[in-house]
């Protein structure tokens, strides 16, 4: 089915099964902190991507696992375009993604150019405003990019597919971020960058995230997670 927008914001996601999430916090604080840990987060992420339903952009949810689809829309409610993950890693994944919500969105023409954005799952911090700028950015920028404390990136986002971004990096690194921007200077691209924001993989992610001071916009998420922390009598 064609989207009826000229801009999109995708979201990666897996159904927040025990052992199948966040699973180096599993590893130190047990599959069912890790797997309630990001559902709160993915809860909270849909909740911002939602909020941007007024301003006209296409919501798509590509999900892990193909057996999962009824579950996830149960729990998302169905309210975004549901894709399945395509690709042997995470850079051809994102690529696939990239290239089927172009080959969906209105061909950019006379009233403006197609823009996308692609976000995860792990972010506290995230919001739709930050989700917004991006996709503003990219009215004056062929690519925006928001870089994670890990050295990854929390998003990116483009006008038009560019596959070289997601070939020969090395995911799950410290470099992902530099490797892309020199990637992105290479290909002589215009480029915005956001601002940095924590993608909780571990304990110490977590115990660092609640010991900062968070944006007044994430409060609620704040309080669930701090909320839910001391249930599993776990303190910053």
């Amino acid at each position: 089915m064609k989207s009826l927008n000229k801009n999109a914001v995708i979201i990666f996601t897996k159904y927040p099964e025990e052992g199948e999430v966040k699973t180096r916090i599993a590893r130190t604080m047990g599959k069912k902190f890790a797997s309630e840990f990001y559902k709160i987060c993915a809860e909270h992420i849909f909740a911002e991507v939602l909020n941007i339903k007024s301003k006209k952009a296409a919501l798509y949810l590509f999900y892990h696992e193909r057996s999962d689809k009824e579950k996830i829309k149960a729990w998302t409610n169905s309210e975004f375009h549901l894709r399945v993950q395509k690709g042997n890693n995470i850079g051809e994944k994102m690529c696939n993604a990239f290239k089927k919500v172009f080959s969906e969105l209105i061909p950019s023409g006379e009233e403006g150019q197609q823009k996308a954005v692609l976000i995860g799952t792990d972010l506290p911090d995230i919001s739709s405003k930050i989700i917004t700028d991006a996709i503003s950015a990219l009215e004056d920028s062929d690519i925006v990019i928001g870089p994670s404390t890990d050295g990854g990136y929390y998003l990116i986002g483009m006008k038009k597919l560019y596959g070289e971004l997601f070939t020969n990096i090395e995911w799950s690194t410290s470099t992902v971020f530099e490797k892309t921007l020199k990637k992105i200077k290479n290909l002589d691209l215009n480029f915005g960058v956001l601002p940095e924001l924590t993608d909780i993989d571990t304990e110490e992610d977590l115990k660092t995230w609640l010991n900062k001071t968070s944006s007044p916009k994430i409060k609620p998420v704040r309080a669930a997670i701090e909320s839910f922390c001391l249930s599993f009598q776990v303190k910053a």
